[in-house]
């Protein structure tokens, strides 16, 4: 299995979100009723770079068209927790800077 590469870590702005989807029924009577759609919840995760390097973008670019649609390992940055990832999407977005850096954002979730 492929692993995320060594490039800088993603600024502080690391947004993270928990999901556990559930079905829920709402009857003429005004109540609802609920249960878990899926047994596992998902993790996501929206990885921002500000001033990424062009030689760091490439790298990251060369990944992701390498493992779109595939599983890699990724390590939480902050935790240091190993998660079996895939790329939420089919886009790597990036906004060109000067001097040759550049603004990125990704998109991973974990795989259960």
């Amino acid at each position: 299995m492929a692993t995320f590469p060594s490039i800088r870590a993603p600024s502080r702005d690391l947004g993270e979100t928990y999901r556990k989807p559930q079905i829920r029924k709402e009857f003429e009577s005004g109540h609802t009723q609920s249960r878990p759609r899926a047994t596992v919840g998902v993790i996501r995760w929206s990885l921002k770079w500000k001033a990424l390097s062009e030689a760091d973008y490439q790298t990251l670019l060369t990944f992701f068209a390498a493992n779109v649609g595939g599983t890699f390992t990724w390590t939480h940055p902050i935790s240091s927790t190993s998660y079996t990832v895939e790329f939420i999407g089919d886009d790597l977005n990036s906004q060109v800077l000067i001097n040759g850096y550049r603004d990125v954002e990704i998109n991973i979730q974990s795989v259960p």
